[in-house]
């Protein structure tokens, strides 16, 4: 699987541990460049996620300063919820 290929799935399964825990998100590729996860939050703010190689591993990494290694998407859908709930609407 070529690089570009491995941050799709990534992505996408990020996506459905979102998805899990009630966030909706969208994939977009680009027909040039990387894929990126966007996931809307409430107050209408979005929020791109990104899945970058660093040496042997993969990142998730998001704004303004989020990052965790990809193999617990999990975790890192939980911490971009709490990020998404920092954006509900008043």
């Amino acid at each position: 699987m070529t690089p570009s290929e491995t941050r799709f799935v990534i992505l996408v399964r990020l996506g459905w541990e979102l998805r899990g825990l009630a966030i909706g998100s969208v994939v977009t590729l680009p027909a040039e460049g990387e894929a990126v996860l966007l996931v809307q939050c409430p107050d209408g703010f979005r929020l791109s996620v990104l899945a970058a190689q660093h040496d042997d591993r993969w990142l998730i990494m998001w704004s303004p300063h989020g990052e965790m290694p990809a193999v617990r998407l999990d975790l890192a859908a939980r911490e971009i919820a709490g990020v998404v709930a920092k954006h509900r609407v008043a």
